[in-house]
């Protein structure tokens, strides 16, 4: 403290300390390198125990030296107990607040920062907006009706001291990590925050501007050249006039814009604080609590866990895909489906987290005498999704988007889409609509979250232009038609739409149906929709299953206004052909992806349209094979190709290529010549996955490298980003790496504790909350604990070069890896 004071203090003494650094060439400040007081006090303690073994009993200071050295003791233990009691404090908030807010706070590694009263834009009741050390949520505060209750505050422990908050029940409609916000930034916040000129002299000099002007009119000589100089000083001076007019209202702006960006969708958030001061606070908090994250992430490491070995019930096995299921099993767990085939029967391991990670199930799939090419969780139905369009004019009233899609029994024309206005719900419900955002599945009517503002109604009807009746060229344009090849459904399917489901494609086109907490083995609740190509994808986004068939087209599924998936209809969008189908798809802000070949087409959830088409890469012949996302980035691997592109989510502009070649020679310096030039020779990326700030990339080499994310805005343009490390980890696969996957571990073993084994306010259970999502739902955020899941060929330790007897036993054993992140 005394140095960070001098050094404030003293601008001699400070930039002494930079040329000091400058010079020595650490990255570290001296602030870094001086040892704290917490730290000092340990070293104390060793010093005094190593002075009394080299005293003498005998000696006279003997007994002042263990006198030292029992009071350092005590103080290095009341510090420690200090800092135990401030995290146990921080925890007990979270709790507290979590019964405020009904959802799921309270993690090891996050703190309440602050709580701020706002009013959004298109918002009729004022906000909420609690900020922590990794995520930002909005609430509303719920009204009853009924005399007011008197209002009692709680008590909140943040890293700077004691906050308090009503103790009132809110409701959470937006959730979100640090991560995915950004401050929009205006123009007026492009010019500097103090102006070189005071706007008082400004204008003391434009009055003197006018008397020499009057005065220069007088002169009777010609002075066309002083003219010219008073016309472009006079220039000069309302240019600066302007700019500090600009900058006035941004120092007392109490507006601020925020960019939330997730895969289902772009939300801009125009919030009002009470005043200027408090708008630039919380804006400083804001940046604050971002840069201590970025350097929280810097000094992670992905935690190596254990392998798995999956014993083999046929000949061949192999790992194909794996999803975690979506909520929490029975036993208060996530577990996690991993699908493996021999091309002959589709089986699925079951990996539960109870509360070590072991496989409790390994059984055939009922029905399934394919290979399983893709496997989604369908989260339970929770309310009609709700979207924006563009709201023309002021004062509109608000209208509520039902999304219904009515098809003629029988037409011999084609589709065309019209878009209607349609009535809603009653005027209460109109008041509460606004900004972008999903309905919550909350008890309370009268208080919704924001909704999309102006929402139309769909309807698809079976006609067909002249123009679309020609022959398409290549590649084909997308038509829309109902189901043109035969489904056909089997099973006995009892749907609930409270209960998620998992939802399995395989290699000769169907689809198998479970619930996600039942044994498949034994349940007779399943389905199976029997397509006429193979499935090779399957996405859920805004309220519909999206399905990628190997002809070209994507298959859509919807729910009926009771939330039960229909089946029986769904539609048909061709996007690709059967030489170019669709090979992925990916949920990014709020559109579908599609990768047909080297081209990815950006499909309009509502209208399923293509908006944009673009190139990955200018070799037709290798078409798309991983896709991911992370905020406002789209990772892109190509087939055969041992480099992974970056696009941006919204501009769709190529950003970055990063090469992994070089990572995974490092790794393989150990390995035999022949095996090592081999997996060099025909190096690839099989697998791709994003957890937290991590790139996770599986190689057809065995092995898993992580790429630290860049950080992406919505301005963020090529050449702007610089090209990350490539770190390769120590432990991998002997042969492919299958698939990469991540499962929440946060609330593993929820319900044994006391605090949540209780009914939460307004009679919900704890269990219960995580059912409560929409734009509220859990999100990955950097406080959030993670498993990493790697599926494939063996199992190898990359630091290990020395031969035995064992090596390449087990190399085509089907082995599950586990990190925690």
């Amino acid at each position: 403290m005394n140095f960070h004071h001098k050094k404030v203090l003293l601008s001699i003494f400070a930039g002494y300390i930079e040329n000091c650094q400058k010079e020595s060439g650490i990255k570290l400040s001296m602030k870094d390198l001086i040892v704290r007081p917490i730290q000092r006090i340990p070293r104390y303690e060793l010093l005094l125990q190593r002075l009394i073994s080299s005293t003498p009993i005998d000696h006279p200071d003997y007994p002042l030296l263990e006198k030292a050295e029992k009071k350092i003791h005590e103080l290095a233990v009341k510090i420690g107990s200090v800092n135990d009691s401030q995290q146990e404090d921080m925890q007990e908030t979270l709790k507290k607040l979590e019964l405020l807010l009904i959802t799921d706070l309270a993690v090891p590694d996050r703190a309440y920062l602050r709580h701020d009263m706002v009013q959004i834009i298109n918002k009729k009741d004022q906000c909420c907006i609690w900020l922590f050390s990794d995520l930002i949520t909005v609430s509303s505060i719920k009204r009853k009706s009924g005399p007011a209750p008197r209002k009692v505050s709680i008590i909140l422990k943040t890293p700077a001291g004691q906050d308090f908050a009503e103790n009132v029940k809110h409701k959470v409609w937006l959730r979100v990590g640090l991560d995915d916000i950004e401050i929009v930034k205006n123009v007026a916040e492009n010019f500097p925050r103090k102006p070189t000129i005071e706007r008082d002299v400004i204008e003391e000099d434009m009055n003197i501007m006018n008397q020499l002007s009057d005065l220069a009119t007088r002169l009777s000589v010609q002075h066309l050249s002083l003219d010219d100089a008073l016309r472009e000083l006079s220039s000069t001076l309302n240019k600066q006039l302007t700019e500090c007019q600009l900058r006035s209202p941004h120092t007392e702006s109490n507006k601020l814009e925020l960019l939330v960006t997730t895969q289902e969708g772009i939300l801009h958030l125009v919030i009002s604080f009470i005043s200027g001061e408090k708008r630039a606070s919380w804006e400083n908090s804001f940046y604050e609590a971002k840069n201590k994250l970025s350097l929280l992430s810097d000094k992670r490491a992905p935690e190596f866990l254990q392998p798995l070995q999956i014993t083999k019930t046929r000949a061949g096995m192999q790992f194909s895909c794996a999803a975690p299921i979506d909520g929490l099993s029975s036993s208060g767990y996530r577990d996690v489906w991993v699908c493996n085939s021999d091309g002959y029967v589709g089986h699925m391991c079951l990996l539960s987290l109870q509360p070590e990670p072991i496989v409790t199930l390994n059984t055939p799939v009922p029905g399934c005498n394919a290979r399983i090419l893709c496997i989604s969780s369908v989260p339970a139905y929770i309310g009609a999704f709700r979207r924006k369009s563009s709201q023309k004019g002021k004062g509109r009233q608000l209208e509520t988007l039902h999304c219904e899609e009515v098809i003629q029994e029988k037409s011999n024309e084609g589709p065309a889409i019209n878009v209607e206005k349609c009535d809603g719900e009653d005027d209460e419900d109109m008041e509460t609509a606004g900004e972008d955002g999903y309905q919550s599945d909350s008890e309370s009517s009268d208080d919704e979250p924001l909704s999309f503002s102006h929402q139309e109604k769909l309807f698809v009807r079976e006609e067909m232009s002249d123009e679309e009746k020609a022959p398409p060229p290549a590649p084909p344009p997308p038509s829309f038609t109902t189901s043109p090849d035969p489904i056909t459904t089997t099973g006995n399917w009892l749907q609930d739409a409270c209960k998620s489901t998992m939802w399995l494609g395989t290699e000769d086109g169907c689809i198998h149906i479970f619930q996600c907490t039942d044994n498949i083995k034994t349940t007779k609740n399943k389905l199976k929709i029997q397509h006429g190509s193979a499935v090779y994808g399957i996405v859920y986004l805004d309220n519909k299953v999206f399905v990628s068939l190997a002809n070209g087209d994507l298959i859509v599924y919807k729910r009926d206004q009771e939330g039960l998936w229909d089946t029986e209809n769904p539609y048909t969008r061709t996007i690709g052909s059967s030489s170019s189908p669709i090979a992925k798809m990916l949920a990014v802000a709020g559109k579908l992806w599609c990768g047909c070949q080297n081209t990815i087409y950006v499909i309009n959830p509502l209208t399923l349209g293509i908006e944009k088409s673009f190139i990955v890469n200018m070799d037709s012949n290798r078409a798309v094979q991983c896709m991911v996302c992370s905020g406002q980035g789209v990772w892109i691997a190509s087939q055969q190709s041992s480099k992974v592109n970056l696009f941006h989510a919204t501009t769709y502009e190529f950003l970055l290529e990063v090469s992994i070649a070089q990572a995974v020679s490092q790794k393989l310096q150990s390995a035999d010549d022949i095996i090592r030039q081999h997996k060099a020779a025909c190096l690839r990326l099989t697998a791709l996955l994003v957890c937290k700030d991590l790139l996770w990339v599986g190689t057809s080499a065995g092995v898993i490298l992580t790429i630290p994310i860049p950080k992406i805005t919505s301005t963020t343009t090529n050449g702007s980003l610089a090209t990350p490390t490539v770190t390769g980890l120590v432990h991998g696969h002997t042969g492919h790496v299958r698939f990469l996957t991540c499962v929440d571990i946060s609330n593993a073993g929820l319900p044994k504790s006391d605090s949540t084994s209780k009914d939460g306010p307004e009679g919900h259970s704890f269990p219960d909350l995580h059912r409560r999502s929409s734009m509220a739902t859990m999100t990955a955020t950097m406080a959030t604990r993670m498993l990493v899941i790697s599926g494939g060929d063996g199992y190898e330790d990359f630091r290990n070069n020395q031969a035995n007897e064992a090596a390449g036993r087990d190399d085509s054993t089907n082995h599950l890896l586990l990190w925690q992140v």
